[in-house]
C-alpha cells in the first residue's frame, strides 16, 4: 500500500517543545493506493496516518497549516518521493515539503521520518457526492 501526498487531508501539525524537535503531521484522511503509480484526484482509499519527522532545528512557521494538500514530497539524496510505502521509515537526512490548497507551503529539514497508521485500522474506500 502506498501513501500519496496529493489530496490528503491534514488535521493539524504539532512540534515538540523540547529537543530533539519532532514534527508530527496528523492526517485525518490520507490518500492510499494499492500500488505505486499515479492515481486520479480523489481516487484510492483513505485512512488516518501519522507522519513523524525528527527535525534538525525548531520549526516556528507553518504550524497553523491544515486542510487539503495539493501536493507534497520527500527529497532524499537525488530522489523526489511523492508517495511512500506504508508503513515506512527513513533514517537519513531529508527535506519534507507540504503544499496546502490554501497556499501555505511548509518545508522542513529532517533527520529521520516515520509514516504509520493511527492504531490498528483499515483503509476506507473513497466516495464523491
Amino acid at each position: 500500500m502506498q501513501f500519496v501526498f496529493e489530496d490528503s487531508e491534514v488535521a493539524r501539525l504539532q512540534v515538540s517543545a523540547e529537543a530533539p524537535y519532532v514534527l508530527t503531521v496528523h492526517f485525518s484522511a490520507a490518500r492510499v493506493a494499492a500500488e505505486a503509480g499515479r492515481t486520479g484526484s480523489g481516487e484510492g482509499q483513505w485512512m488516518r496516518l501519522l507522519l513523524i519527522c525528527e527535525l534538525g532545528a525548531q520549526m516556528d512557521k507553518g504550524l497553523d497549516a491544515a486542510g487539503r494538500l495539493e501536493g507534497g514530497q520527500v527529497l532524499l539524496a537525488d530522489q523526489r518521493l511523492r508517495s511512500l510505502p506504508l508503513p515506512h521509515e527513513i533514517q537519513q537526512p531529508l527535506v519534507l515539503e507540504l503544499d496546502f490548497a490554501s497556499g501555505t507551503h511548509c518545508r522542513v529539514q529532517g533527520r529521520t521520518l516515520q509514516l504509520r497508521p493511527v492504531a490498528a485500522q483499515c483503509a476506507t474506500d473513497s466516495f464523491q457526492c
